[in-house]
């Protein structure tokens, strides 16, 4: 994972979610180097203000179990507050990529505010390839 901050947030980000190993896969992009290589989206009218925002919330609405994973993301922000090292970067839009080496599996580019990848679909993604390379891992 790949998020802007500094490496004094980044450790601060894995403590608070007490994510074990984190320091391992928790990467931080303080100045959006990565952002800017994939021309993720980014400025407040494109994604906050983009017609694609409601709709994203929604299908978050209205699909069955949809906000579980919103909710339990925002139970764990009650104590936590991280602002990006530079104002600009409060509005850049995230994405989701699973890459094999040099090949992109999966590439997804946040939209909009809440319009972000199916996480179990990724993750299944990611499994399925893990398990055509190594049997043993099925």
């Amino acid at each position: 994972m790949v998020s802007i901050g500094t490496p004094e947030v980044g450790t601060q980000f894995v403590d608070h979610l007490e994510l074990t190993g984190g320091e391992n896969y928790v990467f931080v992009d303080p100045e959006t180097t990565l952002y800017d290589e994939l021309d993720l989206n980014r400025g407040i009218k494109e994604t906050f203000f983009s017609v694609s925002t409601p709709f994203a919330f929604l299908e978050r609405f209205t699909t069955k179990n949809g906000m579980d994973d919103l909710m339990e993301v925002l139970s764990k922000w009650n104590k936590a507050f991280y602002i990006p090292p530079k104002q600009e970067q409060a509005f850049n839009q995230g994405g989701t990529f699973v890459f094999d080496g040099p090949k992109t599996l999966l590439a997804h580019y946040d939209e909009s505010t809440a319009a972000h990848a199916n996480v179990d679909e990724v993750v299944a993604l990611a499994k399925d390839n893990v398990a055509e390379k190594s049997p043993m891992m099925a």
